[in-house]
């Protein structure tokens, strides 16, 4: 009954506990007292730090497999240690205590088994099937054995890790089995002074071949330990993690000794330095079933960064190495900040004699800074630096790279954005390769700026050279352009390329200058706008063409009248050096000044506007007419003003409002009308006449031509000055032509013409005043006719007997009268109708054809009370033609 009251209470207190989570499980042992549970949790979690020396077993040691006659001094005596102190690694049945426990297994929701001590995950382990493990604390390992399967996760929630493996790798976590898989997340391990990650056989120790360890967000400090023991097998990176493995005691090794490194995602940062070791990584894997093997590789995968700083060299050993930046990851490698000297700061630890692969990729950035070069020894292989990519590479002292005769390492350049060598080394790089052998190369589709300095440490460029890709060989500071480069250096920038300490080579994409503009084939309403660009690494995109009509709108897109865009360049000479642009602007107005001005925009913007240039557009005839008689003929035009149309661009280029009437023409200066009776206008058979201007802008003319043959062609044309100054002919299509007539002198005039007193005026101030009808003169003929009266005779004895007076100053009862003619009701003449037109004739005007005049008498009968009268006058008109 008190077993069964027991097992109530301990139900009861889970449920205390535990009040959210049901997926906790009760072991099927016995239930152990509180003070036992106490103890066995003391014991678990306590540190052994005496190390074992009794069950080394030789056959275990990763390093047994490498010759040591390869091997640094330094490594050798340090890695002695191992053969002795290697332990057999525990089966799975290996329990850490030998006094059973039986206490409750808690798993949180998501699958994970809560660990709150090295005691519970010991526990864990016995089961196959709990693979996922979360710390609730801080996990003590000690020098306690844990053996991990494929597929297990820990994650540490934050929480730290310690452990004391010193030379023996079956402590702390371990793995024996191929191919698995194990990832560590959250979790620090060591120290932030350095302490509690100890032993030089990594956090996880692989023992088999092509183990995975996958570390997630993780720290890692330790001044007494190595990071990654893996030799056949890989580690990947995820999340953001930091590493400072530094010192000098026993274990302050490598920081991994592995084939592969991946950095698959976040940044990672490691600063590592070591006088117990030369090396940065140790890579000795050469099972067959290590996909890696007989490498030594860091990948950087994309989007990710690498961050190291270390005082060793790369790698130890002789396997193929390969760096690796995939698109848009970074890697830093700093070997100077931490450099303690010697042998250390090489590159490679031992001499090269597998290829070595550097492989920059599209929008890589990468920055080296080597106290050393490069040694590439007689290695093949190559760095290839791919799009848009950003490398950085600074020896402190001797060249980029140290080869010997027989290398045929090659630095490839593809589209590369920026790539900088520096060093202290005439020629920089130091390749080396048999002669005419392609060991430098760039290539691009925009133009890449070489730029060589003479001394590593200056500022500004000794040399700035463009080119758009080019084939070197180089051996030392010896360059010469490969026969087939598609753009050789000549042999002053041969000369600095060999002289420079430093070259950069840059992707020299800039906006467009060295832009010029003029104009040609000028007409009234259309001219064609050609301009050139240097286009600085970048053909263009877009070219603009504007026209304004004020110099003070100039450099104002939206005071234009006309914007043309060139944005396809199939018959354009677009490229990225020197360019040229053609297009034609239509629908302008004629007679008026344009200033034009243009910009190109390319990939790294839009240019400044050019110059601007100014075009005035010629003068255009709208209209010609001839009015013609027989020896003359009127000719009158019309010039075309303010016929164009504009677009209003107030409101922004993309909203541009079209067919606006133009206002903004100029003045015409002068017409000469220009006649002949040859088509071809032969001087000899050529007249010019002055034209008279009229109009808003004096675009109307008119001019009478003189002097024609009757019955005979004449062709017309004008020359027009207008706004240029310059005068220009202008004809009509087809052209203007007329045809003088007979000459035909036909006036209708009347044939008696009466006139009168009347009666009803006797009495009054108005008797005697003569009255007469109107009679009209008519110009039937075919030619101006002039119509002048010659003379006036007396036809009877009424007539005779009165006397003809030249003013209105008659005596009253006297037989006298004064007798003038109106033409159109205006007096001709201040002379009355006399004898004496036969001596001075009177012109009654000129008539052109079929034109009229009217005619009517009028004065003053100075006898109206006598005897009526009937005078009778005979009045000549003389006709004739108007040569005025």
């Amino acid at each position: 009954m008190k077993k069964n009251v027991s097992h109530v209470l301990i139900y009861f207190l889970i449920l205390l506990i535990f009040p959210s989570d049901w997926s906790y499980a009760l072991e099927a042992e016995p239930i152990q007292d509180k003070e036992e549970i106490i103890t066995e949790e003391t014991a678990g979690s306590s540190e052994h730090t005496e190390l074992s020396s009794e069950s080394a077993d030789p056959d275990l040691d990763e390093h047994s497999e490498e010759s040591s006659e390869n091997l640094p001094v330094d490594k050798v005596e340090n890695k002695e240690i191992n053969d002795k102190n290697l332990e057999e690694f525990p089966s799975d049945d290996v329990e850490l205590d030998q006094t059973k426990i039986s206490r409750a297994a808690v798993q949180a929701e998501d699958g994970f088994w809560l660990v709150d001590s090295a005691t519970t995950l010991t526990e864990y382990l016995k089961d196959s099937q709990k693979l996922k493990f979360r710390l609730t604390n801080d996990l003590n390992l000690g020098t306690s054995a844990f053996q991990l399967k494929s597929g297990m996760i820990i994650d540490g929630a934050g929480y730290t890790i310690t452990y004391n493996k010193a030379g023996t790798a079956a402590q702390g976590f371990y793995t024996n089995q191929a191919d698995a898989v194990i990832e560590i997340r959250n979790t620090q391990f060591g120290n932030p002074d350095g302490s509690g990650a100890v032993g030089y056989y990594g956090i996880v120790t692989g023992s088999a071949t092509n183990v995975t360890l996958i570390y997630d967000s993780i720290s890692y400090y330790s001044n007494n330990g190595q990071m990654i023991y893996n030799p056949n097998g890989s580690v990947i990176m995820r999340g953001n993690n930091t590493i400072d493995q530094k010192g000098t005691s026993t274990y302050s090794q490598e920081w991994a000794e592995i084939n592969y490194v991946e950095i698959e995602n976040g940044q990672t940062t490691i600063e590592h330095s070591s006088n117990q070791t030369s090396a940065f990584i140790w890579s000795t894997g050469t099972a067959s079933g290590n996909p890696h093997a007989n490498t030594s590789q860091i990948v950087v995968r994309e989007n990710a960064k690498l961050d190291i700083k270390t005082n060793s060299n790369m790698t130890y050993g002789t396997l193929a190495p390969s760096y690796i930046v995939e698109k848009n990851a970074v890697f830093n490698l700093d070997k100077v900040t931490l450099a303690t000297g010697g042998t250390r700061n090489q590159f490679f630890y031992s001499s090269q004699t597998q290829p070595v692969n550097f492989s920059f990729q599209e929008n890589a950035k990468v920055n080296f800074i080597l106290p050393l070069p490069i040694n590439l020894n007689t290695s093949k292989g190559g760095m290839a630096i791919g799009k848009d990519a950003e490398v950085s590479i600074d020896v402190a002292s001797g060249a980029i790279f140290t080869t010997g005769s027989s290398s045929s390492f090659a630095v490839t350049m593809d589209h590369s954005k920026k790539v900088a060598f520096s060093s202290t080394s005439a020629g920089t790089l130091g390749l080396n390769g048999a002669s005419g052998v392609k060991n430098l190369g760039f290539t691009s589709d925009y133009l890449q700026k070489v730029e060589t300095f003479t001394t590593n440490t200056a500022t500004s460029p000794t040399h700035e050279i463009l080119k758009q890709a080019s084939d070197l060989s180089v051996q030392g500071a010896n360059f010469t352009n490969l026969a087939s480069s598609p753009d050789p250096f000549d042999t002053q920038e041969i000369a600095a390329l060999k002289g420079a300490q430093k070259i950069v080579f840059s992707a020299f994409v800039d906006v467009a200058d060295q832009l010029k503009l003029t104009t040609a084939n000028e007409t009234a309403t259309s001219v064609t706008l050609k301009g050139t660009s240097f286009n600085n690494g970048s053909p263009a995109s877009k070219v603009k063409f504007y026209l304004f009509t004020s110099i003070e709108d100039l450099n104002q897109p939206d005071k234009a009248k006309h914007i043309l865009s060139l944005d396809s360049f199939d018959d354009q000479q677009n490229t990225m050096l020197e360019s040229a642009y053609q297009v034609t602007a239509t629908m302008l107005n004629p007679n008026t000044n344009y200033w034009a001005q243009m910009v190109v925009i390319n990939q790294a913007g839009q240019s400044q506007f050019s110059e601007s240039v100014l075009v005035t557009t010629k003068p255009q005839l709208e209209s010609l007419e001839a009015n013609v008689t027989t020896t003359s003929a009127v000719i009158e035009g019309v010039l075309s003003s303010d016929t164009g149309y504009w677009t209003d661009y107030s409101s922004g280029e993309e909203s541009g409002v079209g067919g606006q009437a133009a206002y903004y023409g100029g003045n015409y200066q002068q017409v000469q009308v220009e006649y002949s009776t040859d088509k071809e206008f032969a001087a000899e058979d050529t007249n010019v006449q002055l034209a008279d201007l009229s109009g808003d802008k004096n675009q109307l003319f008119r001019t009478k031509l003189k002097g024609l043959k009757a019955e005979v062609t004449y062709y017309v044309r004008v020359r027009v000055i207008g706004l240029s100054g310059e005068e220009v002919i202008l004809a009509l299509d087809p052209l203007t032509q007329f045809t003088t007539i007979a000459e035909i002198i036909n006036v209708e005039v009347p044939i008696e013409m009466n006139f009168q007193t009347r009666n009803k005026d006797l009495g009054t101030a108005q008797q005697g005043q003569i009255t007469s009808p109107n009679y009209a003169v008519v110009n039937k003929g075919n030619t101006p006719t002039k119509i002048t009266l010659t003379n006036l005779t007396k036809e009877n004895a009424d007539a005779s007997q009165l006397q003809l007076l030249s003013d209105l100053s008659g005596t009253e009862g006297t037989e006298e009268l004064a007798l003038k003619l109106l033409v159109e009701a205006n007096q001709i003449s201040t002379h009355f109708l006399t004898s004496q037109l036969a001596s001075q004739p009177q012109t009654i005007g000129e008539l052109n054809p079929n034109e009229h005049q009217s005619l009517r008498l009028e004065g003053k009968y100075f006898n109206p009370d006598s005897t009526a009268s009937f005078p009778q006058y005979k009045l000549t008109f003389k006709v004739e033609k108007n040569e005025e």
